[in-house]
């Protein structure tokens, strides 16, 4: 026989079996067949991100990516289908604007990936002169001789008459330091300077006078203020004349664009092909940072897209530190430094910007010695003199 008590035990368990199982069931809800497909989904993709990763890894320990330079990607054929492009963008132009017929200017565009530290120009001299057969060349000399008073004539006549001589028939006005001061003074003859010639070329001996008369209005225009060296006493004026308008000035300012001149349309696909090989060629020294640091090279006209001619997709951590621009010094360009008399033991230092620095030394007792012995040596001197007399 079973006792009451082993039934009422066994029915005590049962009861507790099925409130934990239902206590279960409201912590834990049934998961439905969407909740079982997301997860699912989820652990395929992680497991396939996974493999992509490590398909990665492996691809780049295999072949690393290597980016190509300008200097190497940049070749004649690139460079011929690209002036096709721009011949086809000026035909257009004409279409449009019948007026305007003249030779219109062509352009390279440059990108950099880090910007250089500081302003500046950069002067490039290419094989072919970038400036048009109808544009009037001006060319401002200094003076013969200096004064208020003094006619610059003859100085007009002077440098008209040297050109002629070295058969310079390019240069159409001849400016003089003089007639720059007094005849354009005023902010519109300036400007009307500027619309007047397309290429103005400045003697060296000169070239900072000049930049200050004119202002900052002319560094903003392309191919202004061309320096030129000028030498009387050499037969080498032509040549002079010949490298001034050839050469081209980059303009570095603070965005990460700069415009160059490289030519116009009336110029020879040959001429402007050679002018473009040496433009980039010449950026591997004269560019801040070098070609690595070039983002895009592209061709383009005044008013007009711009042809691509270099795009690399290479990161702004492959250039370490920022750019910097290598100025060329002359040969007297050094430091000053001698005694300085007013303050003892020092010695002052004069830098060719004008900065002043001072250095003291420590007195020895050598030098504390020598005082004494000037005093003997004059007071022996004394003694003779009062001896003669």
């Amino acid at each position: 026989m079973v006792s009451s008590k082993s039934i009422l035990q066994n029915n005590t368990k049962k009861e507790n079996l099925i409130k934990n199982k239902v206590v279960d069931k409201i912590k834990k809800p049934r998961k439905n067949k969407v909740m079982e497909k997301t997860e699912g989904e989820h652990k395929r993709k992680k497991v396939s991100i996974k493999a992509i990763i490590q398909d990665e890894k492996v691809v780049q320990k295999k072949k690393k990516v290597k980016f190509i330079m300008p200097s190497k990607y940049v070749t004649e054929s690139i460079v011929e289908s690209c002036l096709n492009a721009i011949n086809q963008l000026a035909a257009i132009t004409k279409k449009k604007n019948a007026i305007f017929e003249d030779e219109q200017p062509i352009f390279a565009e440059i990108h950099c990936i880090k910007i250089q530290t500081s302003k500046g120009n950069v002067k490039f001299v290419f094989p072919h002169s970038t400036a048009s057969s109808s544009g009037e060349v001006c060319l401002i000399t200094p003076d013969l001789k200096k004064g208020r008073k003094i006619d610059h004539e003859p100085t007009v006549d002077h440098w008209e008459e040297i050109l002629r001589n070295a058969g310079i028939t390019s240069v159409k006005t001849v400016l003089p330091m003089r007639q720059l001061r007094v005849e354009y003074d005023q902010f519109e003859l300036k400007r009307r300077l500027l619309t007047q010639h397309d290429f103005i070329m400045v003697d060296t001996r000169v070239l900072n006078h000049v930049s200050h008369i004119l202002g900052k209005m002319f560094f903003k225009k392309h191919n202004m203020l061309i320096p030129v060296r000028l030498n009387e006493k050499k037969k080498d004026i032509k040549m002079a004349v010949d490298i001034g308008l050839r050469t081209s000035m980059l303009r570095l300012s603070e965005g990460p664009t700069s415009v160059i001149l490289i030519g116009h349309t009336g110029m020879s696909k040959e001429n402007l092909k050679e002018n473009v090989l040496s433009l980039v060629k010449q950026i591997q020294d004269k560019y801040p940072g070098g070609e690595a640091n070039i983002r895009s090279i592209a061709l383009k006209l005044p008013l007009s897209l711009s042809v691509p001619l270099y795009i690399t997709l290479r990161p702004s951590n492959s250039v370490v530190n920022p750019p910097k621009m290598r100025m060329k010094k002359p040969k007297t360009f050094r430091d000053f430094e001698d005694e300085l008399s007013t303050i003892p033991n020092s010695r002052v230092r004069v830098a060719p910007d004008g900065t002043v620095s001072l250095s003291k030394q420590e007195s020895s007792a050598s030098d504390e010695e020598e005082p004494t012995d000037e005093k003997e040596e004059v007071s022996d001197n004394d003694e003779e003199s009062d001896n003669k007399e």
